[in-house]
């Protein structure tokens, strides 16, 4: 197994991507840590999986040293941590967005980063390394309308994950970013949206696939990254996009010969 007896904590664990890490690392022999603000469904999740669940509002740095200090205390260290949680409601762009949602939404797909990693590396480096993995996104690679915020947090993600590469790479720790496309996670505006024609066309036709992505093709990179197979990859940024990034959509069958 390719985490066997690893100790892993994942943010934003409780559903879709989240999960879907959660479940492969568990059948990869890790013991999980799932840490969310969805007492139901995280509860739920880790009792699947033979885990445990810590209540973690990400957002406050006290939730996110408590989330670390419970697994180290729960299973003796940290090997592994998962940034999966964000926030992803509502479609602002810069001159619309208040300050409060703007502040609203990096408190969590920032600073909830910034604040899981800093506490985990801090017992990482005491037992002589570990691999840190963060869920960016192909809107922090390439913008997107109406998404100011969400947009700049994702961004800022594959910085703050090169910056720390850099500072603890030589004592063992790796960080690494994953940056899904349009992901079937379940999510409730993805469902809604999939009942729109046009816009499932445009997804698509947007990937040279021709198809969305499912949450268990992300967590494979997730564990591809958080596993030894990944020891000389660090600072570096996966898509699992179906070919979104690659610069141009694929020609329209109805176009072709």
């Amino acid at each position: 197994m390719r985490l066997k007896e690893k100790i892993a904590l994942i943010t934003g664990g409780a559903t879709g991507i989240g999960a879907a890490c959660a479940y492969r690392f568990a059948r990869e022999g890790a013991h999980v840590v799932i840490a969310d603000i969805n007492c139901e469904d995280g509860t739920r999740t880790a009792a699947s999986i033979g885990g445990y669940f810590i209540f973690c509002d990400v957002s406050r740095s006290d939730h996110c040293q408590r989330a670390v200090e419970e697994t180290v205390a729960h299973y003796g260290r940290l090997d592994i941590l998962v940034n999966a949680a964000a926030r992803l409601d509502g479609h602002f762009n810069a001159a619309e967005m208040t300050e409060m949602e703007w502040r609203n939404h990096l408190a969590v797909t920032l600073d909830g980063v910034f604040y899981c990693s800093k506490y985990a590396v801090q017992e990482m480096l005491k037992t002589g390394g570990g691999s840190i993995v963060t869920i960016a996104s192909v809107e922090g690679m390439i913008g997107a309308a109406d998404h100011a915020a969400y947009v700049t947090g994702k961004s800022a993600l594959f910085g703050l994950a090169r910056s720390m590469a850099i500072d603890f790479g030589a004592r063992g720790v790796r960080v690494n970013t994953v940056s899904p496309g349009i992901i079937d996670s379940k999510r409730p505006d993805i469902e809604r949206l999939k009942q729109d024609p046009s816009v499932m066309r445009f997804w698509r036709d947007m990937t040279v696939l021709g198809r969305m992505g499912h949450p268990d093709e992300v967590a494979a990179a997730v564990l591809f990254l958080a596993s030894d197979e990944a020891s000389y990859i660090t600072g570096q940024n996966l898509a699992v996009d179906g070919g979104w990034t690659i610069g141009h959509p694929p020609v329209h069958h109805s176009f072709q010969k």
